[in-house]
């Protein structure tokens, strides 16, 4: 059964119930973009970037002959996958089968930065339109599209030991790979479920996860990156080189300024921790929402939480609250009994499961990989990030997000449970997760980085999924009128991780007051924007 299928199946998963808010919470190749749009306005976006390639490459060169590729392919060290190769159904495909329409014209696995170097001085060459990818998770497909060279970084997938409090990570390396990693030496970093996410596309967006209401966002524990510029050099940006480079890539560096080949963390503790799950009748979903926005985001850093409520097709819906403590158990368990029991909360939950756990054991738990080897908790394959042995499959979904400053009022409450509602009697399978934001994410200044939603209350993703083979139609009409219903409840900021196309006003959504400062570095680092070949390029 697929992870998703597992969340909306509620009832006491606790092992999964929280990876629709903190899983797969990149979706992202293109270091970090994502998108809710359909595959017909993914493969426009392909065009239009095309399009956009060639003016930025200061007019037609041509495009790129077979003997041009070829020679391409020679003179990499990593693996050039082209139509003609075997490979190339398996290289061509995204995480959401949504895009699998989408013929790039050839997937680079770059090896290090000389392969990156190659590829772009290909594309300047022919201007050919480049997408950066690292897992393959994009909302939008943008880390792939028609004609493009994709950049897949999987290859660079290597993680550290830590030393001095600090790691080095491949960018292409999959969270499952870094929790591990990390754990065999008792430290972690904040960052989400989903377990072939790759860990630039997180962290690059922001990347929210269990931890971060006791770390910060993975960005927050970034202490530099490497990467190639546009012009093919290696950049290596911290605090005190590039650093403007290095603001713009903790929020912002999607694919916008550079190929990353290398980023560096500050390690944290991986203690125990303590897992929770708690479902009551749809009857008391209002005062669940309403009890449980006064008490996520003010709980101590070390608890977090996310309530979800689920559309069940020819049933009644589902809300729950999933919980996630890096203290101890007694206190997790007083923290869950003020949220049942304050003035005018839901009272007794119907079903109760805290479970004490090693934090490594948490995240497999939360990557549906408790059962799993680590070589199992990947794709099967045999290209770069994927293993001979492995066992998840892809998915198909669509999803749109908001951020929220504020608690909703009683008309905002019954507003999401009505849009819930009408999910389940339109036969769509999808949810909203509310995750609560909030401690350390909240303690960085609005402006400090490149994610400048660190006054929200907390986050709300709406997601539909549907069998591979079917219509999106009905699904992606509910989720486009659940998230117009709940605009004007929210701040009108959108997490940049959970790219949306259908989105008018995404700069602002995304970036805000960092907007003006963004397009600069932008213009510093790419000037001719050879990384504009996506429809929401800075």
């Amino acid at each position: 059964m697929k992870r998703r299928t597992l969340l909306q199946a509620g009832g006491g998963l606790a092992a999964t119930s929280v990876a629709l808010a903190t899983g797969c919470d990149n979706k992202t190749g293109k270091a970090g973009a994502a998108s809710s749009g359909a595959a017909t306005e993914a493969a426009a976006g392909a065009g239009a970037a095309q399009t956009n390639a060639a003016a930025a490459g200061g007019g037609a060169k041509g495009r790129a002959s077979q003997s041009s590729w070829t020679a391409l392919g020679k003179s990499l060290d990593g693996k050039l996958v082209r139509a003609s190769d075997a490979a190339y159904a398996t290289a061509r495909r995204l995480y959401n089968t949504r895009y699998d329409s989408l013929k790039p014209s050839a997937i680079a696995y770059v090896k290090h930065p000389a392969d990156i170097a190659e590829c772009l001085s290909f594309a300047r060459r022919y201007d050919t339109p480049v997408a950066i990818r690292s897992g393959g998770h994009s909302y939008a497909g943008w880390s792939s599209g028609n004609g493009k060279l994709i950049i897949d970084v999987s290859a660079l997938s290597k993680v550290g030991a830590p030393s001095g409090g600090t790691t080095r990570i491949g960018a292409g390396a999959k969270l499952i790979d870094v929790y591990e990693g990390l754990g065999a030496h008792g430290v972690t970093i904040p960052g989400g479920s989903c377990p072939t996410v790759g860990i630039s596309g997180l962290t690059l967006g922001g990347g929210h996860g269990v931890a971060s209401r006791a770390y910060g966002l993975t960005c927050d524990s970034l202490v530099g990156a490497t990467l190639v510029t546009a012009d093919g050099k290696t950049v290596d940006c911290d605090r005190k080189q590039h650093a403007d480079l290095f603001w713009a890539l903790r929020g912002a560096g999607n694919g916008n300024f550079g190929v990353v080949t290398e980023l560096r963390f500050r390690t944290h503790p991986a203690p125990r921790a303590v897992m929770a799950y708690l479902t009551w009748p749809w009857a008391k979903a209002a005062k669940v929402v309403a009890s449980w926005q006064k008490w996520g985001p003010v709980q101590a850093d070390e608890i977090w939480s996310a309530c979800h409520l689920d559309a069940r097709p020819g049933n009644t819906p589902s809300v729950s609250v999933a919980a996630f403590s890096l203290g101890g158990y007694r206190e997790l368990q007083n923290a869950l009994d003020k949220l049942a029991d304050q003035p005018g909360g839901p009272g007794p939950a119907k079903s109760v499961r805290l479970t004490p756990t090693g934090y490594l054991d948490a995240m497999e738990s939360y990557a549906g990989c408790s059962t799993k080897s680590t070589a199992q908790c990947h794709m099967p394959g045999s290209l770069p990030g994927q293993t001979g042995s492995g066992q998840l499959g892809r998915e198909t979904y669509a999803a749109r997000s908001h951020f929220f400053d504020s608690s909703l009022s009683a008309t905002g409450i019954r507003t999401l449970m009505d849009q819930i509602e009408a999910g389940g009697r339109k036969g769509v399978s999808g949810n909203v997760a509310l995750t609560a934001l909030g401690g350390a994410i909240n303690r960085v200044g609005r402006t400090d980085t490149a994610f400048v939603h660190r006054g929200s209350k907390f986050l709300a993703q709406y997601l539909t999924s549907w069998p591979a083979n079917g219509s999106p139609g009905t699904h992606t009409a509910w989720l486009n009128s659940f998230h117009d219903a709940m605009r004007r409840h929210s701040s009108g900021a959108a997490y940049q991780n959970y790219t949306d196309p259908g989105l008018t006003n995404w700069k602002s959504a995304y970036y805000g007051a960092a907007a003006t400062r963004l397009a600069e570095v932008k213009r510093t680092y790419d000037p001719q924007r050879l990384f504009s070949t996506f429809p929401q390029a800075l």
